[in-house]
């Protein structure tokens, strides 16, 4: 409306316009500009008072709004505060529980440590009178491996924490160790081929460095762990799969005194064989103290088959070479759970490679296992 009858009032002062110059009058001008005064003075005391009452209308709706708004806000944000508290003390509970359930496999773990210790010392440890002789088993010296540092179980620690299982962390041999590999040396695990390769290799150099040095230890070939499922596995016996395997690692098995062969008996325990050649024995070293199951047989045919190979004649084994399956009796360390049968026979291998005792127990096994984490980090052996 305002709009309508403020363009009547500029027709008419156009109007009356026209006429001032059609007339040239002065009192036309004069007239014009009243009229036009008048006109506009009209119009906005008629338009004012409405407009006056659509503003106070908007205002009053604009604040009912913000009352609204601000109550619906409020009661919204009392209610995810209400949540949040309630998520806060459904965390402190079970920040709590976990503590406990911590604390309950601590004491579970250290009970389950000392009752196998226990039955050790109780079942395992054989009289005096049950030892065969001071060959029985093999090894001759005293080994107390060391503790690890407090820096040195720091670094542990971290090397076992959780991350990503495709992450290499360090690599031996051209043969990578990653995250879920190094996790098999955790307690409760089974430890894999990874694993047990790449110490197999950290053996292999100790043993390389001490007859260089002239140490007076046994001259020690180690096999990988899959020598024997090629040799005997590949699904019968067959020479030739492992035909080359002395002549790569340019060594002749007839110039050692001792091959120790990791054996993996059907991807569920691991056992030891040894080809004693300085004592003329074939061994088997099982931390179940199971039988060979004819794989002392199998290494007595490699051995002649390897002999005929490479020195081009045949090997007599006759009476003076013997088979021994160790058994508790002979004081060779005992298993008592169904997960350390890797760690039992890396450990025997690195004791034999040491010329040492076997004298380890179950008890020893979360420690020697952060031990050789550490020892795969640095790629040696410590002392």
């Amino acid at each position: 409306r305002a709009v309508a009858a403020g363009e009547a009032a500029v027709r008419r002062v156009e109007a009356l316009h026209a006429a001032l110059l059609l007339c040239g009058a002065a009192e036309a001008e004069a007239e014009a500009e009243a009229e036009a005064q008048s006109m506009s003075e009209a119009v906005a005391a008629e338009l004012l008072p409405a407009a006056r009452a659509a503003v106070e209308a908007a205002e009053e709706g604009a604040g009912r709004f913000r009352v609204e708004a601000a109550g619906g806000c409020e009661g919204e944000v009392a209610a995810h505060e209400a949540a949040l508290e309630q998520s806060r003390t459904s965390i402190s509970l079970a920040e709590a529980r976990l503590d406990e359930a911590e604390a309950g496999l601590a004491a579970l773990r250290e009970a389950a440590e000392a009752a196998a210790a226990a039955a050790e010392q109780e079942f395992f440890e054989p009289d005096a009178d049950d030892v065969l002789d001071e060959n029985f088993p093999p090894g001759r010296r005293r080994f107390e491996p060391r503790q690890l540092t407090e820096a040195e179980e720091a670094a542990v620690s971290e090397i076992l924490q959780p991350g990503n299982p495709a992450e290499k962390l360090f690599e031996i041999n051209n043969t990578p160790i990653t995250r879920k590999d190094i996790a098999t040396l955790k307690p409760l695990e089974w430890l894999n081929d990874e694993v047990i390769n790449c110490f197999v290799e950290l053996l292999r150099q100790h043993a390389s460095e001490a007859e260089q040095a002239g140490e007076p230890l046994p001259k020690v070939h180690i096999f990988s762990s899959l020598f024997y499922t090629k040799l005997a596995e590949s699904p019968e016996y067959t020479y030739g799969n492992v035909r080359r395997w002395t002549k790569r690692a340019k060594v002749d098995l007839f110039s050692r005194d001792l091959v120790i062969v990791p054996i993996n008996q059907g991807n569920s325990h691991w056992t030891l064989g040894l080809i004693n050649l300085r004592q003329k024995r074939f061994e088997f070293i099982d931390s179940m103290h199971g039988s060979d199951g004819g794989r002392l047989a199998v290494l007595r045919r490699y051995l002649k088959d390897e002999h005929q190979d490479k020195k081009g004649a045949p090997l007599d084994l006759g009476e003076d070479w013997v088979d021994i399956s160790y058994t508790a009796a002979d004081g060779t360390p005992r298993q008592t759970n169904g997960f350390d049968c890797g760690m039992f026979m890396s450990r025997t291998a690195e004791y034999l490679v040491r010329d040492a005792v076997l004298d380890f127990t179950q008890a020893d096994m979360p420690n020697l296992r952060r031990r050789m984490v550490f020892e795969l980090s640095q790629k040696a052996l410590t002392d």
